[in-house]
Formats: structure tokens, C-alpha cells, sequence
């Protein structure tokens, strides 16, 4: 059975444990406020589904991070889990006091109490979470990110050192771009870099999880000669499609599909043979499309998943750059093309949608 497992009250962003292919549809997440000794109702919003993360650890377990849209800048005091038949799965609260009742909702009339296990510490803390199937137990808060342990380090969307970024001045390589220096956007306008962050990994030990390998996208494997040289990107890096097939299925011929979910075992794959990656994240006033290699692909994009998995000195810098990322992880805006999740990828990558135009 599902269970939440990571929880920011300020930021809702809420991640919970399932198993392979538990059926999750329709499933929702409900808010409540707390004030003296009740918790009332304040909304509810969906669990997103779209990027389910497998457990580095135990294969067993399936993640999902949402950010449930009720992120206002008030202090969320108890979340609660629902099916798609409106039963309640489960609730957890936080706050100085450890004993209150919710009001309302699915959740109307259970009790968050250290004796029920289900208070998960004071409001002192900006995260709360527990490893899949253990208990809430009053001390699950921590000031660092609250991703599971066994989904960290998570590698939000970037380029590999050794891209080519187009600028107004011709390409640079990524790794010696700046804050302050100018790149071309797809559509020839020129942008300030904001911001660049760095995380470099290792591989061949057994502690680091295979899914952070980069994938590596051959020279000319999505058509028309691009990308114009091999590409390495971050798997949650996202690649721009176009066809006139994205129109009819997605309202628009552009769209955006992660670099995991393009891998066909031939000319975009997992590279499985370098020892380190380092990976460069630009940042941008808003969401862009740059040209890597030829191709087109995402700048940055903070958010409620990407934020949590930088360290707590680059979300530090951002939330100085973008003071409304503090308290609100959707404040930076909509990415700039549709986002494909993982089965709308599919459709996208099908051999229609690629090779029409």
C-alpha cells in the first residue's frame, strides 16, 4: 500500500512510496490548517504521476514527488493521503503542538498524536520523512533536503561538460560559461545566464546509483543531421521534439521529452562507460530552449523535484536570485513548451512523430 514518505509544509512538495505497478490513479492529497487544538480542511490536488523514480536501493520501490498546488506561503499543519474512492490512506501532521483533530475533508475526525504515530515533529524544521515502512515518530524533521535517502542524490536537468551552448559570440562550452555571460535562445534571442550550477559524480562505486549515468544522444540519431555531435545530457535533461504529430496530441508541434525516455539501446543510450560526469546546470530569467550540439534542449527549470535535489548553498543562491522560490517551488513559471511525461513520451518518440514534419 502507498505511504508518504517526504513532506516540505511550506513548499508542498510531497513524495510517497508505492510498489511496481500499484495503480495510483486518481489518488489525491488534502491540506489542512492548523489552529489551537483542530486542523481544518483547506484543499486537496492530485498525485502526479508522471516521473515515477525507482528506488537506487530496492527495486520494489516506486517514488513519486508532487507539488499539490496549495503552496500560498502559510504553514501546511497535516497532509493527508486519498484513494480514488475517497478513503483516507493515511494522514501526518507537524507542529508545535503534537496533539490536535482535523476537520473536514477525508481526514475529518482523526487525530495527529505521537501515540498514533502519525506527528511527525515541530514546525521548526523544513522537511519531515521516513524510509518506506517505518513509523512517524516526532524526530522525522531535517532542514536538508527531505527526498528519500535511497532516491538521492538526485541529478536534476543539465548538460555533461563538453557542450557546445550556442551564444552571440558563436559556441562555448558549457563548463566556461558564467552568471552575467549572454546565450542564444533557439529563436536567436540573445539571454543572461543567471546562474550556473556544478555537480560532478563518479562512477564505478557501488554506493552511487546508476540512474544519475548520463545518456548519451549519438550525432544525427533525431534526424535532419542533429544532434550535429555526439550529446551527453543529464536522463531528466529535456530535448526538444518537433512534429506535426505533438500538435494533434499535445496542442503544440514543440515539445519537451525528457533524455530517459528517448533511450532506444542504439543511438540514444545510457553511457555506461565513463568513469566521471560533470553535470552544468543554466539558469535563465525564465525558461528557455538553447541550442546544444545543434540541438535544441531546456535551460534550467527550478521546481518542485529539481529544487529539493540541488545542495542547500545553490538553493541558497537561487532563492537570493528568485526570493519567490522560497516559499512557493512553483514561483519561477511554466516551462516554455509542453513537458511529456513518460507515456506521452512514448507517443511522441514513436516512429511517426520523429520522422514526420
Amino acid at each position: 500500500m502507498a505511504e508518504i514518505v517526504s513532506y516540505n509544509p511550506s513548499l508542498g512538495i510531497i513524495t510517497i512510496a508505492a510498489a511496481p505497478g500499484e495503480d495510483l490513479s486518481g489518488w489525491t492529497f488534502e491540506s489542512y490548517q492548523k489552529s489551537g487544538n483542530t486542523a481544518s480542511f483547506l484543499g486537496s490536488g492530485p498525485v502526479d504521476l508522471s516521473d515515477p523514480q525507482v528506488s537506487a536501493s530496492d527495486p520494489s520501490i516506486i517514488y513519486y514527488t508532487s507539488n499539490f498546488g496549495l503552496t500560498t506561503g502559510n504553514q501546511r499543519d497535516a497532509v493527508a493521503l486519498v484513494d480514488d474512492n475517497g478513503n483516507l490512506v493515511e494522514v501526518i501532521g507537524w507542529g508545535n503542538d503534537a496533539n490536535y483533530i482535523l476537520v473536514g475533508g477525508s481526514a475529518g475526525g482523526s487525530i495527529v498524536s505521537p501515540s498514533n504515530g502519525n506527528y511527525a515533529g515541530d514546525n521548526d524544521q523544513d522537511w519531515y520523512f521516513k524510509t518506506p515502512g517505518s513509523g512517524w515518530t516526532g524526530n522525522n524533521g531535517s532542514s536538508n533536503s527531505g527526498l528519500p535517502p535511497d532516491l538521492q542524490p538526485y541529478t536534476p536537468p543539465c548538460f555533461a561538460s563538453g557542450t557546445l551552448i550556442e551564444t552571440p559570440n558563436g559556441p562555448r562550452l558549457v563548463e566556461e560559461l558564467e552568471a552575467g555571460d549572454m546565450v542564444l535562445t533557439a529563436s536567436g534571442k540573445p539571454q543572461t545566464v543567471r546562474w550556473i550550477g556544478t555537480r560532478t559524480i563518479h562512477f564505478g562505486k557501488a554506493e552511487e546509483p546508476k540512474h544519475l549515468r548520463p545518456i548519451l544522444i549519438l550525432a544525427g540519431a533525431l534526424g535532419n543531421g542533429l544532434p550535429t555531435q555526439d550529446l551527453c545530457v543529464s536522463p531528466q535533461h529535456r530535448i526538444v521534439l518537433s512534429s506535426k504529430w505533438n500538435d494533434l496530441h499535445f496542442g503544440s508541434r514543440d515539445v519537451l521529452v525528457a533524455a530517459k525516455h528517448l533511450v532506444n539501446g542504439d543511438s540514444i543510450k545510457i553511457d555506461g562507460n565513463c568513469t566521471q560526469v560533470e553535470y552544468v546546470h543554466i539558469l535563465l530569467d525564465q525558461h528557455e530552449i538553447l541550442i546544444s550540439n545543434g540541438l535544441p534542449s531546456e535551460s534550467f527549470h527550478p521546481g518542485p523535484v529539481t529544487l529539493p535535489s540541488l545542495d542547500m548553498a545553490q538553493q541558497t543562491e537561487l532563492f537570493e536570485l528568485f526570493p519567490q522560490l522560497r516559499s512557493n517551488a512553483l514561483g519561477y513559471g511554466q516551462t516554455c513548451l509542453p513537458a511529456l511525461s513518460g507515456w506521452e513520451a512514448r507517443v511522441a518518440t514513436s516512429e511517426a512523430a520523429l520522422l514526420s514534419s
